[in-house]
């Protein structure tokens, strides 16, 4: 295990059952749930740098939410969705799923102010079926520090392409502990 895996998964990222290339990296499927996730992507990321030390059996635990600057948005403004964390616990990786409709805007980047030293592994995937989302992933390398307690993470930056609200619901969110246990959100 070595940095090129960790950056084959970055390449993969969101990837899921149904899209052209999930068969080629289906085995990086770990946890078999048809999606390339923060779990698959922790396998090998707590093996790097001295790997994962004490172990844990401290579950991960606490909430997820999104909250979007403006509902309402006219052609070209900036949506800012910010992420934050409450009651978080042992928490060594996060990832979820932000399907949006790309002819309503555009994903433009994000900002990680509250991610500590986690790897940003964040896509923006068109899949097969013409869906399209982000996928907001980070991983700890090693045996960096754990998200805990309450707190905004991170800022997620869209374009709005016409007039529409912002709505925007996340999926599929897991948090992954440093003994690789999942807890969903």
């Amino acid at each position: 295990i070595d940095e090129n895996d960790l950056t084959s998964y970055m390449n993969y990222t969101g990837l899921r059952t149904g899209d052209s290339d999930f068969e080629y990296v289906s085995d990086g499927d770990i946890n078999r749930n048809g999606l390339i996730d923060a779990y698959d992507i922790s396998t090998v990321s707590t093996l790097l740098d001295g790997g994962v030390t004490p172990r844990t059996s401290v579950p991960a635990a606490g909430t997820i939410s999104i909250r979007a600057d403006k509902q309402a948005c006219q052609p070209g403004d900036t949506v800012r969705i910010l992420v934050s964390g409450k009651g978080m616990q042992a928490i060594n990786a996060l990832s979820f799923a932000l399907p949006y409709d790309s002819r309503d805007c555009e994903y433009i980047g994000m900002e990680a102010t509250g991610m500590k030293e986690m790897v940003n592994l964040t896509r923006d995937r068109l899949h097969s079926n013409g869906d399209r989302a982000i996928y907001p992933t980070f991983v700890n390398r090693g045996n960096n520090f754990l998200l805990e307690g309450d707190g905004e993470l991170f800022t997620i930056l869209l374009k709005a392409k016409r007039k529409t609200t912002c709505n925007l619901q996340p999926k599929d969110g897991i948090l992954v502990n440093r003994n690789l246990a999942i807890t969903p959100f």
